[in-house]
């Protein structure tokens, strides 16, 4: 009888699914952002079935990038100009490289949003986190996706 892995029944090939992840570049002027979406990468990574964080040497993928903008935006205002809804913007460009010959095999550009509202304790910074999730979530779509 045929052996069946069950843990190969997930949605990444079996030569695609070990995964470097280098720390994000940062273009922007807002500091650490870049360690933050790595840190949600990561994350995201880790609760993907069937994808495997591991070291540069052994991995099958190498996975970097770049945060090539943010932007913040007051939506809405109270009648004394107070923010009441606002949004964070954040467009990554990432490459997914092939560690064994070196090729790009894509190099997608990626823009979430995120909002918060104050009156519920959430500021800017919580939005930006908010797209920094959906930035991760995207990101290991790409890896699902065919080449």
């Amino acid at each position: 009888p045929a052996c069946v892995g069950l843990e190969r029944g997930d949605v990444y090939p079996d030569d695609r699914d070990t995964v470097w992840v280098a720390y994000f570049g940062n273009e922007t002027f807002y500091r650490d952002v870049q360690f933050e979406l790595t840190e949600e990468l990561v994350n995201e990574i880790l609760s993907s079935p069937g994808l495997h964080l591991s070291s540069k040497d052994e991995a099958e993928i190498h996975l970097t990038g770049r945060v090539l903008e943010v932007t913040q935006n007051v939506l809405s205002e109270d009648r004394f100009q107070d923010p009441t809804s606002s949004s964070s913007a954040v467009t990554v460009e990432i490459s997914v490289v092939d560690a064994r010959s070196g090729d790009v095999l894509k190099k997608p550009r990626l823009t979430e949003k995120g909002y918060s509202v104050p009156a519920r304790g959430e500021d800017l910074q919580f939005a930006r986190r908010e797209a920094f999730r959906y930035l991760a979530r995207d990101i290991v779509r790409e890896l699902e996706e065919e080449f």
